[in-house]
């Protein structure tokens, strides 16, 4: 089933547009701007969950994991585990 489509208008200052027509081909430049933008949405919605999620760890609740090799061997613990729903501990109940 085809992705349906919805025309925007957008207002660009005029050097954008300029510089837009010089390094993207005409026929290329809505994919352009669509990846352009996608991108930056991911990386805001990223950073929105960066920031909400700040300060959500910490030492005194995981005594276990304060060195290196406590996480290493937290790491190989869950590998030999094998696969397993983390839904519960990530606050997601399906």
């Amino acid at each position: 089933m085809p992705e349906i489509r919805e025309r925007l208008n957008l207002y660009l200052t005029k050097p954008l547009a300029d510089e837009l027509r010089r390094v993207i081909p005409p026929r290329e430049r809505t994919r352009f701007v669509e990846e352009v933008l996608a991108r930056e949405l991911r990386r805001r919605k990223l950073k929105e969950a960066l920031e909400a999620s700040a300060g959500a760890w910490t030492d005194e609740n995981h005594p276990d994991m304060m060195t290196g090799e406590d996480i290493d061997r937290w790491i190989e613990e869950q590998r030999k585990l094998g696969t397993r729903d983390w839904s519960e501990e990530w606050g997601r109940h399906e």
